[in-house]
């Protein structure tokens, strides 16, 4: 009777061990850097359309009611007259004649007073009027953006590196009121997009 051996091989040895550890690592090295990227585009653009969406119901909301809203939420809930103000505040409180033609929702997301959250931060509800010289303009406020996706922002808005001014500024500082934005968290910032109005 015969008796064959067979040799086993119980595992891998070193040297296929840091082989397969090298390919993976070149192989993160260039994948990684693309995919962040592609990431990176994904979420400015889909910031950036969420932000031309919004300024565009805002323009549609001051066509019917011949005032801009005083906050995001006029845009998804009906104006209530002698109620609601418009985006100076105050008391310039909406006519019964410019409440009734509210044509709305604006939107296709309801859009609450503690804002809308969204992969790249969250819209807050508040606008913010401010004047520069004879222009002015309502800031869209998001909080939570990454740093890198807010300048690419800049860039593709502005063509500068002027995070103070423009269609897309941005800070690490909290937010003026009437926003209630505090300060940004560490990679992140504050940022703003910028709707030139006549009037108020």
């Amino acid at each position: 009777m015969r008796y064959y051996r067979c040799s086993r091989r119980s595992g891998f040895s070193m040297l296929e061990i840091m082989t397969a550890l090298a390919i993976m690592a070149v192989l993160s090295a260039v994948i990684f850097p693309m995919l962040s990227s592609k990431m990176r585009d994904a979420r400015r653009a889909a910031l950036s359309q969420s932000l031309l969406a919004i300024s565009q119901a805002a323009a549609e909301y001051r066509k019917a009611v011949t005032r801009y809203p005083p906050n995001l939420s006029a845009l998804t809930n009906a104006p209530i007259a002698g109620v609601t103000t418009d985006a100076c505040g105050g008391t310039n409180y909406l006519s019964a004649i410019n409440a009734a033609n509210w044509r709305g929702p604006y939107l296709s997301r309801e859009m609450v007073s503690t804002g809308l959250q969204m992969a790249d931060g969250k819209v807050e509800s508040a606008l913010r009027r401010v004047a520069s010289g004879t222009a002015a303009y309502l800031l869209i406020d998001v909080s939570g953006v990454e740093t890198e996706v807010a300048t690419a922002m800049e860039a593709e808005y502005d063509g500068n590196a002027n995070p103070s001014a423009g269609t897309i500024r941005y800070t690490t500082s909290a937010l003026p009121a009437p926003s209630t934005v505090p300060a940004a968290n560490p990679g992140t910032v504050n940022l703003s997009y910028a709707i030139p109005i006549s009037g108020c």
